[in-house]
């Protein structure tokens, strides 16, 4: 049997018994914004916002001490302006894919291993910073799945594995060897298989299949990552010597000569908001676990008994609370029309406002096409990924749709489904609505777009729901105003 067959056939008991993760939608989605040229920032807060904890973790994150922002940030419309389309892209892949790995987890020892996996992608993006790459973001994401194939060994075949790490530890035999002495073929072939499952970001897969470029260090810098994560989490015994041997690496691999190994640890876990929100770790945890290291004696993680990994990620997120919320919303939307800001950033913001606020709804925003003859959806935050912005299709030709007669009479419809029907046949191929509430944007006296609201459950838009709906309206219809004004 070949390396590729036999890898194939290592893969395919991996993924029959649970040990990677599943491709979430929400994974697929960033992975596929990955790779189109014409994906705008607003498809990807849609994405990051079905996921409640996913959409906590990038606000954590972009409001932690590594970004230092001037004020909080409380959307993730302004983590996008703020951080980037990129690095909040890689951000949301690596926490996506990361919750999905600890489900794997059924024992606390191998929590602590996927745990590990987290601490070596904190440690790859600050080092990838300190080597001044342009999205340490995505460096992250490679730190992250660096170890996923030996994470995944030791779910699978628990037995093996123990065989495999006792001869790396004892005869101190190379990864390589010990994979092909027990398993029939050397890990990086395991690693080059597992490339091809996922549609990662071409970084990423270089550092997963360890292609080693001269002239690029990063794939050393995520080595290195995971091997200062290992000894706090897993077989690699620490103590002066080695953490020693580990600066000089470091050292010379970002050319400097002021690198701490035991500070740079305590660095990232102080700058990295979610090792506290993931792991319950506290400075003082921090510390001891520096402590053990440095001693060199035990396993770090395991000396730090008190330490939980993962409970945060297995919790259910609730939804923020809409009444708190909408405070934020309403008046980033009042600052943002009175600075004239960017009409594609308060596009964003508003339909983040109605999408978080107004619970469990499906949003589109559409505009007019330039003969004025369809309306015709440009962003949509909703729950189902087989939905695109563009199903919100309506032609203004069917005289008796309540939307058309909405945008005719420029006013709020709220619409049942026992009323005259919607005609937007081909979204109503994916979703079936039960209530909704419609309006058109309007800007000096004109009509040039509208906003459609529904669920598909049938709740019926609160008076305070609608209000909040009508007031978000006229912001974004002031916006144009102002924007046509400037012209």
């Amino acid at each position: 049997m070949g390396n590729s067959a036999r890898a194939q056939q290592l893969i395919e008991k991996m993924r029959s018994k649970g040990s990677l993760p599943a491709i979430s939608e929400n994974v697929q989605d960033i992975t596929s914004i990955t790779h189109q040229s014409h994906t705008c920032a607003a498809d990807l807060a849609a994405v990051i916002m079905r996921d409640c904890g996913l959409t906590s973790n990038i606000l954590a994150t972009a409001n932690s001490i590594i970004y230092s922002p001037r004020y909080p940030i409380k959307t993730v419309s302004y983590a996008v302006t703020f951080l980037g389309f990129e690095k909040v892209r890689s951000m949301a892949l690596g926490l996506s894919m990361f919750k999905q790995t600890m489900k794997t987890a059924e024992t606390r020892q191998l929590a602590q291993l996927y745990a590990s996996s987290y601490f070596s992608g904190s440690f790859a993006m600050s080092l990838a910073k300190k080597n001044n790459y342009t999205n340490p973001e995505e460096i992250f994401v490679a730190g992250l799945l660096y170890r996923l194939p030996w994470l995944a060994l030791a779910n699978t075949f628990p037995n093996k594995f123990k065989e495999m790490e006792k001869l790396i530890i004892e005869k101190n035999i190379s990864n390589n060897d010990a994979c092909k002495k027990i398993f029939g073929i050397e890990y990086d072939e395991i690693c080059k298989a597992l490339t091809n499952i996922y549609n990662l970001p071409d970084k990423v897969v270089k550092v997963l299949r360890n292609d080693v470029d001269p002239n690029d260090p990063i794939v050393s810098l995520v080595r290195e990552s995971g091997h200062i994560s290992n000894m706090l989490f897993g077989n690699k015994l620490g103590g002066e010597k080695a953490m020693k041997e580990t600066e000089i690496r470091i050292k010379k691999q970002l050319d400097i000569d002021d690198f701490d190994i035991s500070d740079f640890i305590k660095d990232v876990c102080e700058q990295d908001a979610n090792i506290s929100r993931f792991f319950h770790m506290e400075k003082d945890d921090v510390d001891m676990m520096v402590k053990a290291l440095e001693w060199g004696k035990g396993n770090p993680a395991q000396i730090a008994g008190k330490v939980t990994f993962g409970d945060a990620l297995n919790k259910e997120e609730e939804h923020d609370d809409p009444d708190l919320l909408i405070g934020q919303f309403l008046t980033d939307l009042m600052i943002a029309c009175r600075k004239d800001s960017e009409i594609n950033q308060i596009l964003m913001l508003a339909q983040e406002a109605l999408y978080r606020c107004l619970i469990g709804t499906e949003v589109f925003t559409a505009f007019f096409n330039k003969e004025k003859t369809m309306i015709i959806g440009r962003f949509y935050a909703g729950k189902d990924s087989q939905v695109k912005a563009q199903d919100f299709k309506a032609s203004m030709d069917r005289v008796n749709s309540p939307i058309v007669k909405t945008i005719k009479n420029k006013e709020t419809t709220h619409w049942n489904y026992k009323e005259t029907p919607l005609q937007l046949p081909q979204l109503q191929k994916h979703l079936h609505f039960k209530t909704a509430i419609f309006s058109p944007i309007i800007a000096l006296n004109q009509t040039i777009g509208m906003y459609f609201v529904a669920r598909t459950e049938d709740i019926p838009f609160s008076e305070k729901e609608i209000a909040w709906f009508e007031q978000i309206v006229i912001y974004v219809g002031q916006a144009f105003e102002n924007f046509q004004k400037k012209k």
